[in-house]
């Protein structure tokens, strides 16, 4: 046993202060997610490889393994995992639908603990009455074992059952819910320190003054909800201020609706769309044709 844990402990210090580093090095949440991920599989790889090669003595070292190694370990990679699929759906940073977005994804992890709160007790009080049935491979029966409310996951039965119980998987995830809430505690924290002025980035106008005279009508013929301060529809000149103040335009200083009108020209821009959009549907046309595939024996199209 002793052998067991010297080694537990030292690889999982290795990990830990190789995901430190890689931390310290990449402040972006998901880009140290990802790196970290392809660290931790590593460490995986290792752990499976020990207990292949050096079988377990005795069940109390079994048990060891996949209560309190194997756990900490893949607790890790479930918590990398989760941290990158939050930031791939995760609104702009610092804004209000980025604190409504970390209040749910936090709902969601107490969802978890409280659809979980007999295992999770179990972790919490550290009991062990039934880790004979939890952290023992090739448990007969998985499905008459205690008298509490816990969900069956597939990874029970089609896991690989020379490196998993099943529920040493459960443990790591409850792990990972853990490090993930105070992840988005912090991040909500920061969310609510930086406000909603963080200055957003302007889209940028680039055709003529002419050009912005007809956008701001076709938006006018297309229609708008109603002023909500008048409830009439708005004028040009209210959707001239609107769009000037959310594009970055060339566009005089000052300038009213009215006189960029008198000192403008035509637009041509109308007929650009439609040149535009008639390329775009060509483009689509020529992607729905049939194409040949590439014969690999000779390099040449299938005739």
């Amino acid at each position: 046993m002793e052998e067991l844990k010297s080694y537990s402990q030292t690889l999982i210090n290795r990990m830990d202060e190789e995901l430190l580093h890689i931390r310290l090095d990449y402040p972006k949440s998901d880009q140290w997610a990802q790196l970290s991920i392809q660290i931790i599989e590593v460490y995986l790889d290792e752990l499976k490889a020990y207990i292949l090669e050096h079988p377990f003595k005795k069940r109390s070292e079994e048990i060891y393994f996949f209560k309190y190694v194997k756990p900490v370990v893949m607790g890790r990679m479930i918590f990398m995992c989760e941290v990158y699929n939050t930031e791939v759906f995760r609104p702009a940073h610092h804004t209000a639908e980025d604190k409504d977005y970390l209040v749910s994804e936090t709902d969601e992890i107490d969802d978890f603990f409280d659809r979980n709160e007999h295992l999770y007790q179990y972790y919490k009080e550290d009991a062990d009455v039934l880790d004979t049935k939890y952290f023992v491979r090739n448990v007969e029966d998985r499905f008459t074992k205690r008298d509490m409310a816990i969900d069956i996951d597939p990874i029970y039965f089609y896991g690989d059952r020379s490196f998993s119980t099943g529920f040493d998987y459960v443990f790591a995830k409850i792990r990972a819910m853990e490090m993930l809430k105070d992840h988005l505690d912090n991040e909500f924290e920061a969310s609510m320190i930086s406000g909603d002025d963080v200055p957003k980035p302007k889209l940028t106008f680039t055709g003529n003054n002419a050009d912005f005279i007809e956008v701001v009508q076709m938006v006018k013929q297309i229609g708008m909800p109603p002023n909500p301060e008048t409830g009439e529809p708005y004028t040009e000149q209210e959707l001239f201020d609107k769009l000037k103040g959310g594009l970055e335009t060339s566009l005089p200083n000052g300038i009213d609706f009215d006189t960029l009108k008198l000192i403008s020209g035509n637009s041509d821009l109308p007929e650009r769309m439609i040149d535009a959009l008639d390329k775009l549907h060509d483009k689509w046309d020529e992607e729905d044709r049939d194409i040949d595939y590439e014969d690999p024996d000779t390099d040449k199209p299938n005739s």
